[in-house]
Order: structure tokens, then C-alpha cells, then sequence
């Protein structure tokens, strides 16, 4: 086996690979310690997804080159894989040289790989550390191409905390889940696709009563055009003020984005307030060619307005246009592109939902029976009042029932 100075002159573009440990001791040909490495990472998947007949080695590795932040991903996610045939041809000399370290190694029976991910993003470079290395580097390119570089690369759904978290066990749920408000779904799946598609599309505000599935529809919505290459980021309120570092970690990613900030609503004028009102009115901060706002809200104006805000009351403060600040706090509102209304539904409308629901769940209830039921429910639950929300919690204590039976 070469010694350690291929760290030096083999590896250029995916040098960054060594600093990973089992790598390392794959360039190094140390068996023993690439073989407890795999071990102790496999350990930590134990519940996944099993994958006999794979080379764990070459699957870790593969997870390592799909979410490499390098050169060669840059410039391939940025579309330039046409005219970058150099480049192509140095990653396939350097694919070969992986592929010449893991042919060197050969993994006790009792390894196996699980749980890794990234076959089902790229399937067709499971058996990379056989394939014709530039075959691989093209493949390769068309990963980074459609799905960007680093991290970004390998999930679709995540959560801002200052910082991009992946989440890896997010809500699954369809449009078809979804019972009623037809018009507010062909509304927003409309927008949406026009965004994932072509690039355009309208920040959404959606605001109504609460339980009328708002959020729900948001997040339905994404994993709908998940194939189209929409990602999801979730975005709590308390990290507004660090939206400018959240656009710029996504500007250079090919694929596009919907921020969603679920229940958005200000007590006063501050700075996450200020942040958010110059971003959809377009400033220094404004949002990407890939990036929509997706908020959620029961209030109309999103933020608090307090009877001092009226003109003709006094102010302790000594504003004299009074008038002017309570425009002021009014209008962010007015800066979404377009606004979806969710009504709690009539009595009639709630209990189609009802049945609808309960029907998906097997219950079979006398259909008089079942109305009663839902309506005493409703009585009960006064916070949600008529609405989806306080459907789908009855029939779930009706299918509670029923197992209970």
C-alpha cells in the first residue's frame, strides 16, 4: 500500500475527505482502524435500513463525496459541468484513487452497512467504487447540479436555529389527508408549483381561525413537489433577525426554497418585525430568486395594535402623527404577494369533514349517531371551535374507543 504521501499529491480537489478518520486510515491501508470506525458509525444506525452486499467502506464514502463542499461541487451545482470537461476529468482521477484504496480493504464478514440515506438520493452511484471512474465524475456532477453541495445536498427539510438543522423525521402528510378548503389548496399548490417549476411565485400569507390547517397545508404542499426539487425550511420567529445569514447560506443553491414561519404575528414594531417588513419590500436583505415566504397567522395585521395606537388618544410617548405608526404596523401585512383567507367551516361543512375522516379510519358509527357525537365534541372543545382541527381530534378519540373495545 502507498504510504502517506498520496495525502499529499493524490487527492487535490477532495483533499477535505482526510480530515475524516476512516478515510484517512483507508488512504493509510489501516484495515483495523477503518473497520472499527464503519463499526462504531453503523452502530449509531442500528435501526435503519440494512444494505446486504454493499462495500460499507465505499457507501460511507459516498455519503462524504455527496455532501462535499468543494470546487468541483460549486461549480457543478452552479451548471457547469458543460463547460468544465477538465474538471470532470481530474474528480474521475481522483474517484480512482478512492476506488483503489477501497479495493485494498476488505471488510470483516460480521460489518454491514444500514441506515444510510443517500442511496435513495442517488441511486445510481451504489455501486460507484466499481463504475468506470468517469462515468462516476459525471454522475457525480449531475448530483451536485440538482440537489447543490454540502450538507444542503443531502436533506430536504430543515429548521433555522441560527444555524440549518436537518429534520429527519418531519411530518409526512398529503393533500389528500387534507379534507375541504379546496379553493385555499388549488390556491397555494398553484403558487407553489409555478415557484418549484419556473422560479416565480408570490409569498404566501395564510391567515384565519385556528385548526382551519394552515400549517398543514403548508407542509402537504412541499412534500407534494418534493420530486421538483422544493425543500422546506422551517423558521421560528426568535430567529428573524439572522434571516440575512439564512439567505446567504442559500443563495448559491440550485435548488429552491420555502421559508416557513408558522404563526407570525409581532407584539410591538421590533427588530424581527423591521428584518421581515424590509425583506418581503425588497432591501440589501432581499430574498433569493430561490426562496419564497410561506407565514401563518391569525391575525390579519400580524401585529398587536393597542387602542394608544389611535389617533386621538394620548400618548405617553408625545408621537404626534399617531396615525402614521399604526400605518406603519398595519402594513407588513400588505407586503405579501398574496393572501389566503381559512374560515372556520359552516356547521355542515365540519361535519363532511367528520365523516370523511372517519371513513379514512374504518369507524362505522350510524351516521345520525356520528353527527351528534361530533357536534357535543365541538361544544366541549370551545378553544378550536368548528374546524379541521377539532374534527380530526374526535375521530381520533373515536378510534381510541374502538381499539379500547
Amino acid at each position: 500500500m502507498q504510504n502517506c504521501d498520496i495525502k499529499a499529491g493524490g487527492l487535490l480537489i477532495l483533499q477535505p475527505l482526510l480530515q475524516d478518520e476512516i478515510i484517512a486510515a483507508l488512504a493509510d491501508g489501516d484495515a483495523q482502524t477503518v473497520s472499527f470506525g464503519l463499526a462504531r458509525h453503523y452502530a449509531s444506525q442500528a435501526d435503519g435500513q440494512p444494505h446486504e452486499g454493499l462495500n460499507p467502506a465505499a457507501l460511507y464514502v459516498l455519503r462524504r463525496l455527496l455532501a462535499a463542499d468543494n470546487y468541483f461541487s460549486r461549480r457543478m451545482a452552479a451548471g457547469g459541468a458543460a463547460r468544465q470537461p477538465a474538471l470532470l476529468t481530474a474528480m474521475a482521477a481522483e474517484i480512482a484513487l478512492l476506488q483503489g484504496w477501497l479495493a485494498d480493504y476488505q471488510p470483516p464478514a460480521w460489518l454491514q452497512a444500514a441506515g444510510e440515506d443517500v442511496l435513495a438520493l442517488c441511486p445510481e452511484l451504489a455501486d460507484w467504487a466499481q463504475m468506470e471512474p468517469a462515468w462516476a465524475a459525471a454522475v457525480l456532477a449531475r448530483f451536485h447540479q440538482r440537489f447543490g453541495f454540502g450538507q444542503l445536498a443531502l436533506h430536504r427539510v430543515w429548521r433555522w436555529q441560527g444555524e440549518l438543522q436537518p429534520v429527519q423525521q418531519y411530518d409526512q402528510i398529503s393533500l389528500s389527508d387534507l379534507v375541504g378548503y379546496q379553493i385555499q389548496k388549488d390556491e397555494v399548490m398553484a403558487n407553489t408549483r409555478l415557484f418549484a417549476r419556473e422560479g416565480r411565485g408570490n409569498n404566501l400569507l395564510l391567515y384565519g381561525a385556528r385548526g382551519t390547517g394552515k400549517s398543514s397545508l403548508v407542509k402537504a404542499v412541499a412534500n407534494e413537489l418534493a420530486a421538483e426539487g422544493l425543500c422546506l425550511v422551517e423558521m421560528p420567529l426568535e430567529y428573524m433577525a439572522s434571516l440575512p445569514q439564512l439567505l446567504a447560506l442559500l443563495a448559491e443553491q440550485p435548488r429552491r426554497y420555502i421559508l416557513f414561519i408558522d404563526d407570525l404575528s409581532f407584539e410591538r414594531a421590533d427588530q424581527a418585525y423591521k428584518i421581515t417588513k424590509a425583506v418581503l419590500e425588497g432591501s440589501v436583505a432581499a430574498l433569493n430568486s430561490n426562496v419564497l415566504i410561506y407565514a401563518t397567522s391569525n391575525r390579519r395585521h400580524l401585529i398587536v395594535e393597542n387602542w394608544q395606537d389611535r389617533e386621538g388618544v394620548q400618548h405617553d410617548n408625545g408621537e404626534v402623527r399617531a396615525s402614521d405608526s399604526m400605518s406603519e404596523k398595519l402594513s407588513l401585512a400588505d407586503r405579501f404577494g398574496q393572501t389566503v383567507l381559512f374560515s372556520l367551516p359552516r356547521q355542515e361543512e365540519y361535519l363532511q369533514i367528520v365523516q370523511t375522516l372517519a371513513a379514512a379510519d374504518g369507524i362505522a358509527l350510524p351516521p345520525e349517531e356520528l353527527r351528534q357525537r361530533a357536534l357535543k365534541w365541538a361544544m366541549w372543545q370551545k378553544h378550536n371551535g368548528l374546524s379541521g382541527r377539532t374534527a380530526r381530534q374526535f375521530v381520533n378519540s373515536l378510534s381510541r374507543e374502538e381499539a379500547e373495545i
